[in-house]
């Protein structure tokens, strides 16, 4: 994704539009409902809207939707005056309830489409979207959505830009070469450098730069994951000590955010060399870039690195704990955030072990003609499989030149995970479009897949796992000789 230039005209019809929601929820008199299809993007934006009512003594109900099918059972259980949707498309919301009069309706999408030709009560539905307001999706988050609506709420708003920035990073919206945010987050990110409240700097990316020991860090990272050191604390600890790098500083366990410049060069260089040699392939800017440092976040807590922020809260999502998750971003940092903080320990050390299970046998990993695909139940489960297939994509320990598929079966259910290959997408194959057709077809109903952007998941029975994956071959395979055919015959034309 390269640079987003958004016009300043255009800036301020988002303000405006965002406005009218703010006008509408500070002159509300009962409390209200958020209804969040979960992601850490829309749990940052639900965080800073219920901070925002709080500011005026508004209660509100969360309702965490991680199942479209679950949507139209939860909504007929409860009964307020105002809703307030985020992350649904229009289509994917129950009609009668947007037909109602009744109700303030209110949807923040930053990729929501809108129709009005559809028979809807639009003059009690508010929807606040990038695509309304011809503005790139890929210039703000559902965050920064929620971090204008604050803007337009109360004067303390920039304590929120922090939120927004890891709603931006969670959207992938940075350049693919600096890795610096794009957009409108650049917007944000100055509102806060201004306040105090942001820090851009460069350093070296890893999870735990700024929470945890150096030993520590290298331990439990994933992505990247450094053979011979992930998963393994005292070689990490070897590793460091051989650098004569001080791990202590009066008394204290220093971190990677702590280093000097020549010994976070010392670190990086090594590491960079440890990677390449196990993967000639790695992306060395996966290591080092663009940090974003939340300034009103204590000294060492992983909520004060945007990032770090980010990887906590994909972990809950993962682990379902999204009302831990809510917490955290709400400000607890007691009792509740240590909760999250164990249970993530345990999630990465999880994966970090199936992850060196599959770097140290290659036999897990099926190479198919068109795919490859690991299907070994004694090495994958449900809670680590996503988080696992990113390390595996992203350190590049699995190359995806084809798509990569993991596949779980739990009691009488087949998961699917799919990851999209960037070769196949430029030749014109995308899963996504796979899945369109077989919806369209009926082989599979759409609740039974969700996803976005290159990464999949798909809940199947039996007889539709094995239907599913036969199409899939087909479909690659059609795609592929197809493609072939069309080389050939730009071939024959050249040598004409």
């Amino acid at each position: 994704m390269s640079s987003i230039e958004v016009p300043y005209e255009k800036i301020q019809d988002l303000k405006d539009e965002a406005g009218k929601i703010s006008e509408l929820l500070k002159g509300l008199e009962e409390n209200l409902v958020i209804i969040c299809k979960v992601n850490p993007d829309n749990l940052c934006a639900s965080g800073i809207l219920v901070s925002c009512l709080r500011e005026i003594d508004l209660g509100c109900h969360i309702i965490f939707i991680d199942n479209n099918s679950d949507l139209d059972e939860r909504i007929k259980k409860i009964n307020y005056l105002t809703y307030i949707f985020i992350g649904f498309q229009i289509k994917e919301l129950p009609s009668k309830l947007l037909k109602d009069e009744a109700k303030n309706i209110i949807i923040i999408g930053n990729k929501i489409t809108i129709d009005k030709r559809l028979k809807l009560s639009w003059d009690t539905i508010l929807t606040l979207s990038l695509e309304e307001l011809e503005i790139p999706v890929m210039a703000l988050s559902n965050a920064g959505l929620a971090y204008f609506i604050a803007k337009e709420f109360t004067e303390d708003y920039s304590k929120f830009s922090g939120l927004a920035v890891v709603g931006g990073l969670a959207n992938k919206q940075v350049d693919s070469k600096s890795q610096e945010l794009i957009g409108i987050n650049r917007f944000i990110l100055d509102e806060g450098n201004e306040e105090g409240i942001l820090e851009e700097s460069k350093g070296t990316r890893i999870s735990g730069r700024e929470s945890l020991p150096i030993h520590l860090a290298l331990k439990y990272s994933i992505n990247p994951y450094f053979p011979g050191l992930t998963g393994n604390e005292e070689a990490c600890t070897s590793f460091v000590s051989k650098l004569k790098i001080p791990m202590k500083k009066d008394g204290n366990w220093r971190t990677f955010s702590s280093l000097t410049t020549n010994e976070t060069k010392k670190l990086y260089d090594r590491l960079i060399a440890l990677l390449v040699e196990g993967n000639s392939q790695f992306r060395t800017e996966l290591l080092f870039g663009t940090n974003y440092i939340i300034l009103t976040e204590t000294s060492k807590s992983q909520t004060r690195d945007a990032e770090e922020y980010l990887w906590l809260l994909e972990g809950a999502c993962q682990i379902k704990k999204y009302g831990l998750a809510l917490a955290v971003i709400l400000g607890d940092r007691t009792n509740l955030y240590d909760e999250l903080k164990r249970k993530m320990e345990n999630y990465h050390g999880k994966a970090a072990q199936i992850i060196e299970k599959i770097t140290q046998d290659s036999k897990i990993v099926e190479n198919k003609e068109y795919y490859r695909i690991i299907r070994n139940q004694d090495v994958l489960d449900l809670e680590s499989a996503p988080l696992v297939m990113k390390a595996l994509v992203e350190s590049n320990i699995i190359s995806i030149e084809i798509p990569l598929l993991l596949h779980i079966k739990e009691a009488n259910m087949n998961y699917l995970y799919m990851h999209d290959s960037p070769t196949q997408i430029q030749k014109g194959f995308r899963i996504y479009h796979f899945f369109e057709d077989l919806v369209k077809e009926k082989t599979i109903v759409e609740s039974c897949f969700k996803g976005e952007n290159e990464f999949f998941r798909l809940a199947l029975s039996d007889e539709e796992y094995l239907v599913v994956l036969e199409e899939f071959e087909k479909a690659l395979k059609k795609h592929h000789e197809g493609t072939k055919a069309e080389a050939n015959s730009k071939e024959k034309d050249d040598d004409k």
